[in-house]
């Protein structure tokens, strides 16, 4: 999601992405509790084929969701599972905050509760 206002993810189940399973850019000025995902699973990598796992794991950096560089975002009831290679995490800030074209680089408050990790598969939640 680019830009958005009051938009829900509700269980949404995510494999094999290759920088994020979600990510949410920017969200407009809304009132917190407006913009989040809600439920879902997120897998970093499926092992479903040999293509796509080396290519994943090529891609030292994969993201289960990045959340936007605005405030007022939540993401509740959320399971990731295999992000167990490289710098993966299940959870990152600041969406787009690398590009040198960046609109901000600052801290946002990202509300969580809920969230279920796989100890095995998932060494780094953020």
């Amino acid at each position: 999601m680019e830009r958005s206002g009051a938009v829900i993810f509700k269980n949404l189940k995510c494999a094999d992405n290759g920088v994020a399973g979600m990510e949410y850019s920017l969200t407009e000025d809304i009132a917190d509790g407006y913009a989040k995902i809600q439920g879902g699973i997120v897998v970093g990598d499926t092992g479903l084929t040999t293509e796509v796992s080396d290519y994943l794991r090529f891609q030292t950096r994969v993201t289960g969701i990045i959340t936007p560089r605005t405030e007022n975002f939540t993401i509740d009831g959320v399971t990731f599972f295999n992000y167990d290679w490289g710098t993966s995490s299940a959870l990152k800030d600041c969406s787009h905050c690398w590009h040198p074209a960046s609109t901000d680089s600052g801290a946002r408050t990202v509300k969580t509760t809920g969230l279920t990790f796989d100890d095995t598969t998932v060494p780094r939640r953020i």
